[in-house]
């Protein structure tokens, strides 16, 4: 089933685009978010190293399972090469922020793959925690979404490859 993105993206963004106030609690909700899961992975590590519980051995797959997202999302955007939705050869939309990246790099999200990641590493430590950071990713993948600058699909295939990468921290 074939779904008309630039349709779904313009309902959306109405919704934004009536209210100035919407619109900047959709951006700030967005940054918030960013540098949410950036304080969650540095405060993870720093809980990890001051930590006795956790041997060296398992600190590893704690730094290298938002890593491997972070390599793997890039190496498939190489491939991949997908405009995004606001350049001139994706949807042809007005995304909600300002943006001047070059026309390639939207598939995979590599924002939601490592949100995804991070917060996937963190259920092997504390599952509550890492519970409430999978949705704070879903909701992530909502805002990148309703600012135009990723399609759907991006964001689904980011999800999914960074809560594969965050599994790495279980084996």
């Amino acid at each position: 089933m074939k779904y008309d993105y630039k349709a779904l993206y313009e309902k959306n963004a109405a919704l934004y685009q009536k209210s100035p106030q919407r619109l900047k609690f959709l951006q700030l909700c967005n940054t918030t978010l960013t540098w949410l899961f950036a304080a969650a992975y540095v405060a993870l590590w720093l809980y990890a190293v001051k930590s006795e519980k956790l041997p060296l051995p398992d600190l590893i797959p704690l730094f290298f399972a938002p890593t491997l997202a972070l390599i793997l999302v890039s190496a498939i955007r190489l491939g991949a090469d997908r405009p995004r939705p606001y350049s001139k050869y994706g949807a042809g939309i007005t995304p909600l922020v300002p943006k001047q990246d070059r026309d390639g790099d939207s598939f995979p999200s590599r924002h939601i793959a490592c949100a995804a990641a991070i917060a996937t590493a963190f259920l092997s430590v504390f599952p509550v925690v890492g519970g409430f950071l999978l949705v704070c990713a879903l909701a992530l993948g909502y805002l990148r979404f309703s600012l135009g600058v990723h399609y759907p699909s991006d964001l689904a295939a980011g999800f999914v490859l960074g809560v594969l990468c965050g599994c790495t921290v279980f084996f």
